[in-house]
């Protein structure tokens, strides 16, 4: 057990770790999901491709597709708070939909991101340097795990206040199991649900992760590039060609960076502006099941859940992205602080250009309208209470419940 979670304790320094270390639990779940296929070719890769099928049918096709049928055909079961509890992960699943395509199509992407930032690691040679690198890794897989916990919370919560209540979590449309045949369909068809809700759940987690991840390491190698810059030319042993190879040395490496900002700024990009579209959305009709309907304390632990795991979707990804433009500020007034004024003319130019090129800062758009920020992130997450607002003002939740009691529809 303890060397499965051994990347969430910071190694010691003596111990080799490597920027794909970082990666160990994101790629853990990528291979659970079928979306790491085996490189040797035989009966192993059509497993496993048949198994990724199996994965993205029951996630990308069936979650969403099923909790809409049960609209059409089974309406008459749901009691407004059931209603409104599946309506929004139904909601939630369109914007997963999106993301979980994105993400998958472009694993080549984070592939190809793990390639370039490899070399990186070897330029970590003092301990000071050796020790951000340590912590990076860390802290990322910590918040893969962290991701995991607030994810998966929701639906086991969800799965037991409802069997306990006598009902299935999310009432999928089943046309082999029908939950109200007895206990023991019951808890089958709750048990299908939880399995195939769990699978959405684990292909947003791969979604919403991937931007904590990559925009870490990158945070991480500005950070230990920081460093490296700080301490140019102050080592009297070395001569001045050897300086300028050093200078060289740290303008590739941050050329390096860039690169892999602009290989991951498409799937940024459309993730993000999919999720954004929703999070208002979905965070007002959750606030509206709580603050509307009576419920039993598990049940409104279950939607706070819900509300947690929905606002770790974004505000994690554009609190960080904030963090990198400040990174890469402190890394030009680094270089300009730097030991430079008594080089020679060529590494006065080098410092120049390089500067010219740490002033222009990593900045990631959203669907390349508006930046990924906590202000954003705000702006979009206030329409809950514009939602909230409109249904108080014309008093729905009380039509609502109301009429569904006489077995009606809402008045208008």
């Amino acid at each position: 057990m303890s060397k499965l979670f051994e990347r969430l304790a910071v190694a010691p320094l003596d111990q080799p770790v490597t920027s794909l270390d970082a990666c160990a639990y994101f790629y853990r779940f990528a291979t659970f999901l079928g979306w790491m296929p085996p490189t040797e070719k035989g009966w192993l890769r059509w497993a496993y491709a048949l198994w990724t099928g199996t994965t993205m049918l029951m996630g990308v096709v069936y979650l969403p597709l099923g909790l809409s049928l049960t609209y059409v055909v089974h309406f008459d079961r749901f009691t407004p708070m059931e209603f409104l509890t599946s309506l929004q992960v139904d909601l939630n699943c369109v914007g997963n939909v999106i993301k979980t395509c994105v993400t998958y199509s472009q694993m080549w992407r984070m592939r190809r991101m793990n390639e370039l930032i490899a070399p990186l690691d070897e330029r970590c040679r003092t301990p000071s340097q050796r020790l951000i690198l340590h912590q990076m890794v860390a802290r990322v897989n910590r918040i893969i795990i962290f991701f995991m916990y607030m994810y998966f919370a929701f639906s086991i919560l969800t799965l037991f206040t409802s069997i306990a209540a006598g009902k299935a979590p999310w009432q999928l449309y089943n046309p082999f199991v029908d939950w109200m045949d007895g206990t023991w369909q019951l808890w089958v068809a709750s048990i299908l649900e939880f399995f195939v809700v769990g699978t959405g759940e684990s292909q947003e987690l791969m979604a919403d992760t991937f931007p904590i991840v990559f925009i870490s390491l990158f945070r991480g190698h500005l950070a230990i590039l920081k460093d490296r810059i700080e301490n140019l030319r102050k080592d009297e042993e070395l001569s001045e060609e050897e300086h300028y190879e050093e200078l060289v040395a740290c303008i590739q490496d941050h050329r390096t960076i860039i690169e892999c900002s602009n290989i991951i700024r498409p799937m940024l990009s459309y993730t993000i502006f999919a999720q954004f579209m929703l999070v208002g959305i979905v965070l007002g009709l959750a606030g509206f099941n709580i603050l509307f309907f009576p419920n039993t304390i598990w049940m409104i632990l279950s939607n706070i859940a819900f509300i947690l795991a929905i606002c770790t979707e974004t505000f994690p990804c554009c609190l960080l992205c904030e963090f990198l433009i400040e990174d890469c500020t402190k890394l030009s007034d680094a270089l300009f602080h730097s030991n430079w004024l008594t080089a020679t003319k060529r590494y006065k130019s080098a410092v120049i250009y390089f500067l010219q090129r740490t002033q222009q800062v990593i900045e990631f758009k959203a669907g390349s309208i508006f930046p990924i920020s906590v202000q954003s992130n705000i702006a979009v997450a206030k329409f809950a209470f514009t939602i909230i607002t409109i249904v108080n003002q014309m008093n729905l939740g009380e039509k609502f419940k109301t009429n569904r009691e006489l077995g009606g529809e809402i008045e208008p």
